[in-house]
């Protein structure tokens, strides 16, 4: 199940996987910490009448991430796009900083945006901040992340996100996708008549490169 993949990728660390050329966010810069790679957040779900599910800039990635050695975990912490913390005893800014026992220095965690250019190869061709089903039993990436001294492990789809139904049907604004991962968010498109409906959400944290 969910849970059990979660836990084994929180035990292997980081995982191989699939880019475009992307930018880290205007006003950052990318601080001198423990270098770790670029780690994508891939989905896929089962969608019923669904065209996409979008994820603005200003979405709460929320998030248990795991520290640079491998031993401390952090639950639930909160990463946006629009947050720049200053990273201590650094010039360098980030979305989310942290401090773990024993570490000299902060880790952190940004958002890659479209606004400055960081090559990734793995991903080009790829759209992020939007799922619209891709090939069958596929993962495709959603969002990338820039992590130094620690990575995220397991992500809890809170939102709030867009649901767009197929056909120019409606719009869901402030989409919660935990059910989801369930038994299934499920709504009515009154616009279309028609039941619309997520299930079987599933996702994975891949290094990319």
């Amino acid at each position: 199940g969910l849970a059990t993949a979660c836990a084994a990728h929180a035990r292997a660390g980081v995982f191989p996987g699939p880019g475009h050329q992307l930018r880290l966010g205007p006003a950052l810069s990318p601080p001198r910490a423990p270098a770790m790679p670029l780690i994508g957040l891939f989905m896929k779900a089962t969608m019923e009448n669904i065209e996409k599910i979008e994820f603005p800039e200003t979405t709460d990635w929320t998030f248990d991430v795991l520290s640079g050695n491998g031993v401390d975990v952090r639950e639930r912490v909160t990463v946006n796009a629009q947050d720049e913390v200053e990273v201590p005893n650094s010039k360098a800014t980030a979305n989310f900083t942290c401090k773990f026992e024993g570490s000299k220095q902060a880790a952190t965690i940004s958002i890659v945006t479209m606004s400055r250019k960081v090559e990734c190869r793995d991903l080009k061709g790829q759209t992020l901040g939007v799922y619209s089903g891709g090939a069958r039993g596929q993962l495709e990436p959603i969002a990338l992340f820039d992590c130094r001294g620690m990575e995220p492990t397991r992500w809890y789809p809170v939102g709030p996100f867009r649901v767009t139904a197929v056909d120019g049907g409606k719009c869901f604004e402030d989409v919660d996708l935990r059910e989801a991962q369930g038994d299934g968010w499920c709504e009515y498109d009154d616009k279309k008549d028609q039941p619309v409906g997520i299930s079987e959400l599933e996702f994975e944290f891949k290094v990319v490169k």
